[in-house]
């Protein structure tokens, strides 16, 4: 990846951090009731908005809700 593009999202991800963060345990922790809620249509993003930030920063956990929210939404 490009220097600058690495350097410029750290400093996207500097200037979005909050005084309350979860760890990436916290969020795996509430994932399936998160990937529940947004299948039924909910706003996930106002009814768990610390959960939906750490989606929005961190690679890893949003690629573990997105395969929970295929499997959710495509039950076999």
């Amino acid at each position: 990846m490009d220097k600058t593009v690495v350097i410029q999202k750290m400093l996207t991800m500097l200037s979005e951090t909050q005084e309350k963060e979860l760890t990436c345990d916290e969020v795996f922790a509430a994932l399936d009731q998160f990937a529940e809620l947004a299948a039924r249509g909910e706003d996930v993003s106002k009814l768990m908005p610390l959960i939906q930030h750490h989606l929005n920063m961190c690679g890893d956990c949003m690629e573990e809700y997105q395969t929970l929210h295929k499997i959710v939404m495509n039950p076999a």
